[in-house]
């Protein structure tokens, strides 16, 4: 099939679709307008409150936490413990899931598994998120190994090296495919290593995340508001399937649990929709 079709995002990719979905000669396309805002607009606002969040580092005390919403915060699992995180992303019409599950081996090394994609349709009839036909895009879902390593530069300044890869979830042999993501950060500590920013690229295929650009930058960070209370936000670059911002916050329940909650924006020109994300993060050791 041509590219055009192959760029249907992952809520998309369907043959039968619900009346939420605007048809076009071309592709099937999730508009933004059901959270009522335009690409263009958003796109001044995003870069906006990005760097409004960078500026506000400066000033304000925090302290990191392990995970941002869709890249690593540089932060790795401790020698012997394990990091649960499960995300969901809320769109209109239905709801995607996430699991990432890492065990510390020290020396500044940690390894998981990644199952991603997984999720159904709620309107207007209910069905399981699957594709394993890559004529019709990103893949999914997907069951990843993940392997992560830190270097230590400085007393502020960390470079993080990671690997992610695995297959797609189908029943049949022929249509299961490998799928790679890595990734490079540099993570830049501040107000004594309570504040971070998060600078990167990425390097992944079509098999994960659809038609568009295969290498990226990714860009993040963490500001404590007050005790257990936290902003922050991610952003990867492109017009591929994971090319979004996510902006939000996080709070502390207990030592081991987190909450997250965020607003995700696409890319202009990024084939998937607005929506919300909601984590909750399990740490296997208390918080300082």
């Amino acid at each position: 099939m041509g590219a055009q079709q192959r760029r249907q995002p992952l809520l998309e990719r369907h043959r039968y679709v619900s009346n939420y979905l605007t048809t076009s000669p071309h592709r099937t396309m999730l508009r933004q307008s059901t959270l009522g805002c335009r690409r263009s607009s958003t796109a001044y606002h995003l870069l906006y409150t990005f760097v409004a969040g960078l500026a506000a580092l400066a000033s304000v005390d925090s302290a990191a936490q392990q995970n941002l919403f869709n890249i690593p915060s540089g932060d790795l699992t401790r020698a012997g413990k394990m990091f649960y995180q499960h995300q969901l992303n809320l769109y209109t019409t239905a709801v995607e899931s996430k699991g990432h599950f890492v065990y510390g081996l020290g020396k500044d090394w940690e390894i998981g598994a990644n199952l991603v994609g997984k999720g159904m349709y709620f309107s207007s009839d209910w069905r399981l998120l699957h594709n394993d036909d890559p004529d019709h895009g990103a893949l999914y879902p997907f069951l990843m190994l993940t392997a992560q390593k830190r270097f230590v530069i400085s007393d502020d300044i960390d470079v993080n090296l990671g690997v992610q890869g695995g297959y797609n979830l189908s029943d049949r042999l022929a249509n299961k495919k490998f799928a790679f993501f890595n990734y490079g950060l540099g993570v830049f500590h501040l107000a004594d290593r309570s504040s971070r920013i998060v600078v990167g690229g990425y390097h992944t295929d079509d098999e994960f995340v659809g038609d568009g650009n295969e290498v990226g930058v990714m860009l993040g960070y963490e500001v404590k508001i007050t005790r257990g209370l936290y902003l922050m936000g991610d952003w990867m670059s492109g017009d591929n399937d994971a090319a979004v911002a996510v902006l939000g916050g996080m709070y502390n329940l207990s030592k081991r649990i987190q909450i997250c909650a965020g607003v995700m924006i696409p890319n202009p020109d990024t084939p998937k929709p607005m929506g919300l994300v909601l984590e909750l993060n399990y740490l296997g050791w208390d918080l300082d």
